[in-house]
């Protein structure tokens, strides 16, 4: 909502300077007077006048894209971006329009490999302007800054500081569509929960900078165990980590256990500035859903998490599972 009545707001703007400068100017002068990247195409689509800003942002001189035809610069298979160009010039042959700001992927060089994603809007210029042909303003306001600093906060937002992993809300988003996909699918999904035996009395031994580490060591080396891009590893809550496995049987799920515990049992706790070697362990659980054993993914959670429970007051330093 902000972002199209900001993009109103400089269509608007845009449009009084280009009538300010009018009286005394060309439309090609004019266009280049405006800090905004600007293309201005005909009926047909085809480019007839764009300023430096545009060509800047594109990546292409000016005199390359001039007589080319806007849409051959989109990329978009599904059509949408199409479709938003064509109605605009569409509408704009009725009377004046200012279309409502899109998303649009544009070709940026002339490798057909790069592209530049922006907000286009497209506005009609007045007769004045257009002479016996209608000739459409069109806007381009560069996106990538604003999706780069967007992917940086999301994976902010989805990431456990300390150790890098994902945190609780992704992997509880994570589960949710997972579930859905393996039930429909019908192939199985597993849930391995981790935690650190006696991390409490480790913080109070060693200190919370050397607890730190060691969740941090911890996390890497669950990380590297993963078998594939599909399964998620989160940090679930203190000491205690968790994995989604989609399309995992229980028979893998178990034997990943068995290597994750048995690679985190080979880390040597001198790394998280110790004076002297101290004995790190986990405890487990595993659970699988398949052929309908649980009714929902709480059930699945929960199971998981009794098992962890079970191992842990049967000694600790090992793995259940069903």
């Amino acid at each position: 909502m902000f972002s199209t009545m900001l993009s109103k707001n400089i269509n608007k703007k845009t449009t009084e300077k280009l009538f300010n400068f009018y009286q005394d100017s060309s439309l090609s002068r004019m266009i280049n007077f405006l800090n905004e990247a600007v293309v201005v195409i005909d009926a047909n689509g085809t480019i007839e006048m764009l300023n430096s800003t545009s060509a800047s942002l594109l990546g292409i001189e000016k005199d390359r894209l001039l007589g080319h035809n806007l849409l051959e610069l989109v990329i978009d298979d599904s059509g949408k971006s199409q479709t938003y160009v064509f109605e605009s010039l569409d509408a704009g042959q009725q009377g004046l329009i200012s279309s409502p700001p899109i998303e649009v992927n544009l070709q940026a060089n002339s490798d057909n490999k790069t592209q530049v994603c922006v907000e286009m809007s497209i506005s009609t210029l007045p007769e004045a302007f257009s002479s016996a042909n209608t000739l459409y303003l069109c806007i381009l306001r560069d996106l990538t800054l604003h999706k780069a600093e967007y992917g940086s906060l999301l994976h902010k937002a989805n990431t456990d500081y300390l150790t890098g992993l994902a945190n609780r809300h992704r992997f509880a988003e994570y589960l949710d569509k997972q579930w859905d996909i393996c039930e429909q699918d019908d192939v199985p999904l597993s849930i391995i929960f981790i935690d650190i035996d006696h991390f409490k009395d480790f913080n109070d031994q060693y200190g919370h900078i050397a607890g730190d580490r060691c969740l941090k060591r911890i996390g890497e080396t669950i990380s590297l165990s993963l078998p594939n891009r599909d399964t998620l590893a989160a940090r679930y809550g203190g000491e205690e980590f968790a994995l989604v496995l989609p399309r995992c049987s229980a028979q893998t799920a178990q034997l990943l256990a068995i290597r994750i515990k048995r690679h985190i049992s080979q880390l040597s706790t001198r790394q998280f500035a110790l004076s002297q070697e101290s004995e790190l362990t986990v405890s487990m659980g595993v659970a699988t859903q398949m052929e309908n054993r649980y009714s929902s993914k709480e059930g699945l959670l929960n199971a998981a998490d009794t098992l962890l429970y079970q191992a842990k007051s049967q000694g600790r330093d090992q793995i259940c599972f069903l």
